[in-house]
């Protein structure tokens, strides 16, 4: 799979689509996502809810990820540890970074950032299974 197409999957995933999840910089995926803290991510109590955290964190752990994917790999998560550090405040923007900690032949190990005005909201770690594409 190309890379330009991978990324579009990856956005296209109908939860993230939803949440009105974009790319903080379009030429360089792997840069990571923001997800506006709007009416669909809310938690009733005036910021994200969790599981809108955690889409947007895993999100960013697998363009982190993608560019070391050959053409017929994927990858997809099978152990995800989220720590939720502080608010996301409704209207606000939260950022979502991921950094590659280790690629194996079949694993991939995944650090993933969530901040608003760089203040750190929520953090991952996101282990995930490389698998044949296709």
């Amino acid at each position: 799979m190309e890379a330009e197409q991978r990324v579009q999957l990856a956005l296209s995933v109908p939860l993230v689509a939803a949440l009105g999840v974009q790319l903080l910089d379009p030429a360089r995926p792997s840069a990571g996502v923001w997800l506006p803290v709007g009416s669909l991510s809310a938690n009733g109590a005036g910021g994200a809810h969790a599981s809108a955290l955690s889409a947007v964190l895993e999100l960013a752990g697998y363009l982190a990820l993608a560019p070391a994917l050959a053409d017929d790999e994927h990858a997809v998560s099978h152990a995800v540890a989220l720590q939720l550090i502080g608010p996301a405040p409704a209207g606000s923007q939260v950022r979502a970074t991921g950094q590659l900690d280790r690629r194996g032949r079949r694993s991939a190990f995944v650090t993933a950032v969530a901040q608003v005005d760089d203040v750190v909201v929520a953090r991952a770690q996101i282990t995930k299974t490389v698998v044949p594409w296709g």
